[in-house]
Parts: structure tokens; C-alpha cells; sequence
């Protein structure tokens, strides 16, 4: 099942989940880059640089696509304030490039069907940034162990940088178990280039979305994509009204807009099927427009 209908059956399930790079080859944290806007974290050799505007102030917004690749509604949600597109695999949406979005393809796991459609359609100028493995930690995800992810990623990922792409970490959930992980595998991938640090977090408060940042920017030092989030309480003991969303979500933009070191955030997720009264964190009505927190989501609103 693809990651976005995992997500969205744990959403109406409700089921109760806790959601939480420097590897050998990396000297020194104070190596890596921590700013945005330099040669390093925007110029590829050969291929397809990612956007001018990626990273910058009032551009951070990026799309999690739940919907199919030839949905025209993408047009909805193209301003200037957002800059990336993924949709948890390979399938490019057919007007991402005329829409000038940056697109990030994804190896979302290890199995052979991933990995032969990945080879197939990454090639040079196909997208600008690789993500990696989605939620590696977590069993119901893709589900791998540190080691295996590192030779997958040296095995597939890690040649694609020849073809001008830059490359964003698995992004682990925000369980427990996550960081260390995290830790596993940096050690592992000893000879990786990792671009980026990619995460996921659903919880409440825009202070704890904050504060999980930090924790991990302080100790991988790379410059974070978050690539899933949401004000989100699975366990349904404290469900967020549309207010508490619309609060969460316009504290978080103006943390990631003054934060250089967060270059991209993407709420999940821009699909139909999430829209309706009982999900306040819906992004798309049923008939492919924004709703209230979507249009403050890709106007940058706070």
C-alpha cells in the first residue's frame, strides 16, 4: 500500500502511534553545511539544479501529493511560496514541470518493486532532490533495519548523485526509536553524501514540532526537510479543533521562515481523499481546491 494510504488508514483508524547526518565519512558536524543558499546545497554537477528560491525566506513550503499524477487540481496549490513536490514514489504528476515545481523523487523502501520502478524513471533531469527511505524505523513503513538501508542507499542512491541530484536522508517518524536509528545508519552509510536531513512528526504544539527540530539539527547538523507533518493526536484523547490547526500551522511557518537551517516543510498531505469535517487538518476539498488551512499553508500566511 502506498505510504500515503498507510497514513491516511492510521488517521481514520485512529490508531494510537507515538510519531519522533554525520556518518563515518563525515569529519566533523561543524563540516557539514548549516546555512542555505551556497553552491553546496543548491548546484548540481550535471542534471537539474534545484529552484533558486529553495530554502529561502517565504519559499519553504513544499507539497506531499496524495492524489494521482494526472489530477489537474496540482495547479490549486502552486504560488510562490512553494517550491517542492513528492508523492512517495516515482510518479511524477504530468504538470509538475510546466507548474515549476522542483520534484523529489522517492526509493520509499527496499523490495524489488520500488527499487526496479525507482531505476527506471530516475534518470538525469527527472527530479532535483532524492529522498530516502520512508519511516525505515517503523514495522507498518518500510521497515529496515540501519545496515540493509546503507547498502541500499550505496547500491542505488548514492550513484544517482552522478546524475545531478542532491539527496535528502531517510526520514524516520518521530517514535522513540527514531533518532538512534538515525544514529545506526549514518554510521553505517560510511562514504555517503547526504545532502539534507529528511523527518517526520505528528504531535500538538507548534513548541514540540520546534523543539524535535532542534534536537536533531543540533545533532546531525544538516539542514532539514520535513517532509510530513501534521498538529495530530492519533490517540484520539485530545483530538485538535480547526482553530488549534490553524494556530499550530501559522507558528510553524514562521519558525520555518526564520529558521536557515529548515529549508522545506510539506504538511500531509494535498489529497482529495483526506478532505471532509472530521480531519481539521485537511489541506484539499473534495473538488481539488484549498481549503481554509490550505490556502494559509501555500500563501505563507501567518
Amino acid at each position: 500500500m502506498p505510504a500515503g494510504l498507510l497514513r491516511l488508514v492510521a488517521f481514520y483508524a485512529v490508531v494510537a502511534v507515538t510519531c519522533t547526518a554525520f556518518s563515518a565519512s563525515f569529519p566533523a558536524a561543524a563540516a557539514m553545511p548549516t546555512g542555505v543558499g551556497t553552491d553546496t546545497l543548491r548546484r548540481s554537477v550535471n542534471g537539474t539544479d534545484v529552484s533558486d528560491a529553495f530554502g529561502q525566506k517565504g519559499s519553504k513550503v513544499c507539497i506531499a501529493w496524495g492524489n494521482s499524477d494526472s489530477d489537474s487540481s496540482l495547479a490549486n496549490f502552486k504560488t510562490s511560496h512553494v517550491v517542492g513536490l513528492y508523492d512517495w514514489s516515482v510518479d511524477k504528476p504530468a504538470a509538475a514541470n510546466a507548474l515549476g515545481f522542483d520534484y523529489w523523487p522517492m526509493l520509499w523502501g527496499g523490495d524489488q518493486a520500488h527499487i526496479d520502478a525507482f531505476e527506471s524513471a530516475v534518470t538525469q533531469g527527472f527530479g532535483t532532490i532524492i529522498l530516502g527511505f520512508n519511516e525505515p524505523n517503523e514495522v507498518g513503513q518500510s521497515n529496515l533495519d540501519p545496515n540493509t538501508a546503507a547498502a541500499l542507499w550505496k547500491e542505488y542512491i548514492e550513484p544517482k548523485r552522478s546524475l545531478g541530484y542532491k539527496t535528502c536522508s531517510p526520514a524516520v517518524s518521530a517514535a522513540t526509536n527514531g533518532q538512534q536509528w538515525m544514529r545506526s545508519f549514518m554510521q553505517a552509510c560510511s562514504g555517503c553524501t547526504i545532502d539534507y536531513q529528511c523527518l517526520h512528526w505528528y504531535g500538538l504544539g507548534a513548541s514540540n514540532l520546534q523543539a524535535y527540530l532542534e534536537e536533531y539539527h543540533d545533532t546531525f547538523n544538516l539542514p532539514i526537510l520535513l517532509t510530513e507533518f501534521a498538529d495530530e493526536d492519533f490517540s484520539g484523547a485530545n483530538p485538535p479543533t480547526l482553530n488549534d490547526v490553524i494556530v499550530f500551522m501559522q507558528q510553524s511557518l514562521a519558525f520555518f521562515d526564520n529558521t536557515g537551517w529548515m529549508l522545506a516543510a510539506c504538511p500531509f498531505d494535498v489529497a482529495r481523499s483526506t478532505s471532509g469535517a472530521g480531519n481539521p487538518s485537511a489541506l484539499q476539498n473534495a473538488d481539488g481546491t484549498p481549503t481554509e488551512l490550505g490556502s494559509i499553508v501555500i500563501n505563507d500566511e501567518y
